[in-house]
């Protein structure tokens, strides 16, 4: 997958694969790229490439292959993608991590099984007016609208909502 770098080179593979909030690799570029979601432009390309579709679940980094174990396998077989209800209600994914627990162990627990969960609840029976209402409410959000479904709620979850619960279609 195909991205702009928001964070300088010398930010090597060993270094944590999650983006937080204000979080101190950004260079200066990155924090505009950061904001504006520009550093997704790339991925047009992959979509072209066909690796990845237009309205899909996000792409993981090999980090959380574990994520995919059990009732979360099904999400691979979608092909990812740049849009979809997981990235519109986690648009801000970085500000739900809460700073008294470990950001790794709460993505692992708590924000990927309830973007997962969204995944698996709309996919399976997708539709392409479906598809084209996800990639306009993505373009509109990069440009300054904001239509994500709200996920506050996340922020002090324990466990996951189950499937569908926690917004989208």
């Amino acid at each position: 997958m195909l991205k702009f770098r928001k964070f300088p080179s010398k930010v090597g593979p060993n270094t944590r694969p999650l983006t937080l909030a204000n979080d101190s690799r950004f260079t200066r570029v990155g924090k505009f790229l950061e904001k504006t979601k520009l550093d997704e432009l790339p991925q047009l390309w992959n979509v072209v490439r066909g690796d990845m579709a237009i309205v899909g679940p996000r792409p993981e980094v090999p980090n959380f292959e574990a994520c995919f174990a059990d009732r979360f396998h099904r999400v691979l077989d979608y092909r990812p993608g740049i849009f979809g209800p997981s990235q519109m209600a986690f648009l801000a994914e970085g500000t739900f991590y809460p700073p008294d627990q470990d950001p790794l162990d709460f993505y692992r627990e708590v924000l990927f099984p309830a973007k997962a969960a969204l995944d698996l609840a709309y996919y399976p029976s997708r539709t392409i007016f479906g598809d084209i209402k996800w990639a306009l409410r993505g373009v509109l959000a990069v440009c300054g609208t904001d239509l994500r479904t709200p996920v506050t709620h996340v922020r002090n979850a324990s466990a996951p909502e189950p499937a569908g619960a926690i917004g989208g279609e």
